[in-house]
């Protein structure tokens, strides 16, 4: 099975992979879900188009260096004037000799041994179009990646803003209260100008949110290619689909995590390399077969016909040495591949570590935080209760408000926080794309 085909299988399922350029001008958008948002995101992304096209151009070097196990043929033909001054004009009594000069000729030649460089530099190309298979499944995966965050933040974005507008009415309700006894003679001065300073407050509270959400809505944008839906669908966390062990999660990820397969590609094609570095330990055998169609050639009229069929031998002995440097670069090339996937490797423990834990302490943190927004609406309504009869002051009816809305405010972020931390374990997985049905955009082909 060619790499390009391993990696592809191993990313979630080859056969379902389609082409970009069909993908992109006739899937559905499901434009109220963060699914279709992906969908959009991966048919409109120029990131994506550019590994779409890096992947092409891969597989085009592929058919280059399959053409080196084709016979050439080469078709030369020419007309024109020819002077000859030479031994054999001479011995003919004439000085020189002016004649008109025709040439054909056809050639073909076809490769039998060149100490395996042509079939290593085959290898080579495919090893570095699976690499590009891997690099453009990487580029699908951080697409996805980006449309989470911007849809998580324009949901969180979107909530708080709710919340500042709520916080900001429950305000304004307290301020009529307190105008209302402050003109009946009931109330205190310092009581009114307590409440309009917390209305006030409130007010740029609900401005800053605004501010939050049109960055939200604009970035949600510039990662999707389309202004946000007035309305989105929040996604739900299934951790059923997720590893037992976060150890468990990394050993798969090794499998399927497309940078570590493009580094694994990218190390077969330095050992390609290395090994078409040795062709020139080998002679060169070739089956050459010519014919020549001549007339006035040499200064001799009339024609002159030529047939050969050789079998020829090339050996070159001696290049000052550039051929043994190309094999000890290549060893070294090899070498350096190795050290680009350990690197990886520790690159994807340390996401997939900090991703877990913090889906895991998130997911601890919510229910607190909920059973917290409870306990703070009891102690407000109780306050406000008490604040009716006298036993409270404004400031511990403001106060309780103030935390019931951070206490909203930390579940929505939480929330927030737990969605985006799942889909980065995800991604660092290589599963992202999968985990929201989204086409891929690889050739279906390329796996056939």
């Amino acid at each position: 099975m060619p790499l390009v085909t391993r990696i592809l299988s191993r990313s979630f399922g080859l056969h379902t992979l389609v082409a970009l350029a069909v993908a992109s001008g006739a899937a559905p958008i499901r434009s109220e879900t963060l699914a279709g948002a992906v969908d959009q995101a991966l048919a409109a992304s120029p990131e994506v188009a550019e590994a779409v096209n890096l992947w092409r151009a891969r597989q085009e070097e592929v058919e280059g260096a399959r053409a080196g196990f084709r016979p050439r043929v080469d078709l030369t033909a020419g007309f024109g004037y020819e002077y000859t001054d030479s031994p054999g004009s001479r011995a003919l009594g004439q000085d020189s000799i002016e004649l008109d000069r025709g040439e054909f000729g056809v050639s073909a030649r076809q490769l039998l041994f060149d100490g395996f460089g042509t079939a290593s530099e085959l290898a080579r190309q495919e090893a570095r179009v699976a690499s590009a298979a891997a690099g453009l499944r990487a580029v699908a995966e951080s697409v996805a990646a980006k449309t989470a965050v911007a849809y998580v933040d324009l949901l969180r974005y979107r909530e708080l803003e709710q919340l500042s507008g709520d916080s900001l009415q429950v305000h304004l309700r307290i301020q009529d209260q307190i105008r209302l006894r402050s003109d009946a003679g009931v109330g205190r001065r310092a009581d009114l100008d307590q409440v309009d300073a917390r209305v006030a407050l409130a007010q740029a509270n609900v401005i800053a949110a605004q501010v939050n959400r049109a960055d939200a809505e604009t970035g949600y944008r510039r990662v999707v290619g389309r202004f946000p839906p007035s309305e989105a669908a929040r996604p739900q966390v299934t951790v059923e689909r997720l590893p037992v062990t976060v150890d468990e999660a990394i050993e798969l990820a090794k499998l399927a995590n497309p940078q570590i397969l493009g580094a694994n590609a990218d190390i077969e094609a330095a050992q390609e390399s290395h090994r078409a570095a040795k062709q020139f330990n080998y002679p060169r055998l070739e089956l050459e077969v010519g014919s020549n169609l001549d007339n006035n050639i040499d200064g001799a009229e009339g024609y002159r016909n030529e047939v050969e069929a050789m079998l020829r031998m090339r050996y070159n002995l001696y290049r000052g040495g550039a051929d043994a440097a190309k094999v000890r670069e290549t060893a070294y090339n090899i070498t350096e591949s190795k050290e680009v996937r350990n690197r990886a490797y520790r690159q994807l423990e340390e996401a997939l570590r900090l991703a877990w834990a913090a889906l895991d302490a998130t997911t601890r943190q919510v229910p607190l935080l909920e059973a917290q927004i409870v306990a703070a609406r009891a102690t407000r309504d109780a306050y406000a209760k008490q604040f009716n009869i006298g036993q409270r002051t404004l400031i511990d009816l403001l106060n309780s408000e103030n935390e019931v809305l951070a206490a909203r405010q930390a579940v929505v972020n939480a929330a927030s926080d737990r969605l985006l931390a799942y889909y980065r374990v995800l991604e660092a997985m290589g599963r992202l794309v999968e985990h929201f049905g989204s086409e891929t955009p690889v050739v279906a082909t390329a796996g056939n």
